[in-house]
């Protein structure tokens, strides 16, 4: 096949101007939704700003609040000191007849007695409001551990939890008799007129967003009109040129890979040089597939190849599992019997400790025993055919609990299933799943009085998972990411007998389902193991 160079021309001409037409409408929407995204940000700021504003309104008003409760409490602090109680009134009536936003002033004692009041006919009488008991809670609060420096002022509201824009705000600060705690000066300072001042910067800011908001759509107006002329003018000029190359396109992508674009009666040197490289790229992509059919072949060998050294490598390992099963056997099942036989024939000739040594010898092999077949099943779970069916999840968990109660009848354990568990998965390896779970349950439980086991489904970040919880002995979550290992224990084996192979077990199930596990525990509290199967 020779090089591209001059192809013929298009034998039909499929037009695209709906499509540039639809391309330009999108950025112009694309441009109103980020105008309108832009004006809601205008928006915003400008509401930042003004609660920024009435912020500092209410800042400065507690500011001069708090000056003038520091003055007043050095003096109350002195007349009560030396019992001077007319002073404490005449220094409240002063104080409220001296600025007009002051509705009231008061010194009360720890149990809420008025000892001065800017109305007299308040002295005497016992607080018992909403507001007042809630300003004589402080002293038991935050006045309890304030020192004799700058007295602490704090701001009570008419509603608990409110920003200070009621009608009164209320200013309380504690009064010591030398080191003690006496009792607490309030005032009330009316907002009024804090009130009146926000209501007016609010309609200036108002009136200010208006005038921003409209002289923002005046230039997105005038924007999105010559937005849409210059690209009404650009399409009709695109359309003579991009005609020319669609029928071109449109027969090399149907796989007419010998089809050719004109290229002599384009206008731009750039759709110029874009046809003669999609000319090249049609002659290379030719040469491509040719090349690609017969890498496919190769690959085809190839795949064979690897599949026979497959086949070959997992018959060398069920030969060496059958090594390990039956070779390693044989000696200890010798060792386990002639120790039984020399603790039977020569137990009279042997003491407590040769004894003993013996015990421990039959225990190991036992150990080692129990070690193989672990390691045997654990290695058969990645080979072994999954059938997938509907699994009653309930029916196989009250059976490994029956099991457990049979085999172990002197406990009494109190144990949970939820009705209706069900889940997608092989009922043999979803069997020995749960075996493995509910039997860890029911053995770190084995130490507690009243031992408890659940097992059912929770939902979890919306995720429907399956659980087994017991109140046994825990673990420390520090080691969780050991739990799942092979040959990982977090308890001695003196504490509770084990291999370490049950939860890496457990674990390779769940993962051959497509799923995943995990646990949560507290040392001597429990554990709780999650897992989730695809459904």
């Amino acid at each position: 096949m020779p090089k591209p160079e001059a192809g013929n021309k298009p034998t039909r001409l499929p037009s695209i101007r709906v499509y540039l037409i639809s391309m330009n409408l999108a950025l112009l929407l694309l441009f109103t939704a980020i105008s309108l995204l832009f004006w809601q940000q205008i928006g915003d700021f400008q509401e930042r700003k003004q609660q920024e504003d009435i912020q500092a309104m209410h800042t400065a008003m507690q500011a001069s609040s708090a000056s003038l409760m520091r003055s007043m409490v050095l003096s109350a602090n002195q007349a009560v000191a030396g019992y001077d109680f007319s002073f404490l009134n005449t220094l409240m009536q002063q104080v409220a007849e001296g600025d007009a936003e002051i509705r009231f002033c008061q010194v009360a004692s720890k149990v809420g007695l008025v000892i001065a009041h800017n109305e007299p006919h308040q002295v005497g009488m016992v607080q018992q409001g909403g507001m007042d008991k809630r300003a004589l809670a402080l002293m038991e609060s935050d006045f309890a551990e304030a020192g004799q420096g700058s007295p602490p002022i704090h701001f009570l509201t008419s509603t608990p939890g409110a920003s200070q824009s009621g009608d009164l705000l209320e200013a309380v600060t504690p009064i010591h008799n030398g080191r003690e705690l006496w009792g607490i000066l309030r005032c009330g300072f009316s907002t009024e007129r804090l009130q009146q001042h926000i209501q007016t910067r609010e309609q200036e800011w108002d009136k200010q967003l208006q005038q921003t908001r409209f002289f923002y759509l005046s230039v997105v107006g005038v924007f999105i009109l010559l937005g849409f002329s210059v690209a009404l003018i650009f399409t009709r000029r695109l359309l003579r040129v991009i005609r020319q190359l669609t029928l071109g396109v449109g027969q090399v992508s149907e796989g007419d890979l010998e089809h050719r674009l004109n290229i002599q009666d384009l206008v731009c040197a750039e759709f110029g040089s874009l046809a003669h490289s999609f000319d090249t790229m049609t002659y290379n992509l030719e040469n491509s597939r040719r090349q690609l059919d017969e890498h496919n072949r190769s690959l085809e060998l190839k795949v064979a190849e690897r599949t026979f050294e497959l086949e070959r490598s997992n018959k060398e390992l069920e030969a060496f599992n059958y090594s390990v099963s039956h070779d390693l056997r044989a000696p200890l099942r010798s060792i386990d019997g002639f120790s039984q036989a020399l603790a039977e024939d020569y137990h009279s000739q042997l003491d407590e400790t040769g004894q003993d040594y013996l015990k421990r010898v039959r225990a190991a092999a036992n150990r080692m025993g129990k070690l193989i077949d672990d390691m045997l099943r654990l290695s058969r779970l990645s080979r072994q055919e999954m059938s997938i069916s509907d699994v009653n999840m309930t029916e196989l968990a009250e059976s490994v609990l029956h099991k457990l109660q049979e085999g172990d009848p002197a406990r009494s354990v109190a144990c949970s299933v939820d009705s209706g568990l069900h889940a997608r998965g092989d009922v043999h390896l979803l069997g020995i799943a749960l075996d493995n779970l509910i039997g860890n349950a029911w053995k770190y439980s084995s130490r507690k009085d009243h031992a408890e086991i659940e097992i059912g489904q929770a939902l979890q970040d919306e995720r429907r998972v399956f659980f087994v919880r017991d109140n046994g002995a825990g673990f420390d979550m520090k080691y969780a990411d050991k739990l799942f290992g092979a040959f990982q224990r977090l308890h001695k084996s003196s504490e509770f007998e084990g291999t370490g192979i049950g939860l890496a077990t457990v674990a390779r199930i769940v993962h051959r389902h497509g799923g995943s596990i995990w646990a949560e525990s507290e040392v001597g509290n429990g554990a709780t193991f999650y897992f989730e199967l695809p459904e």
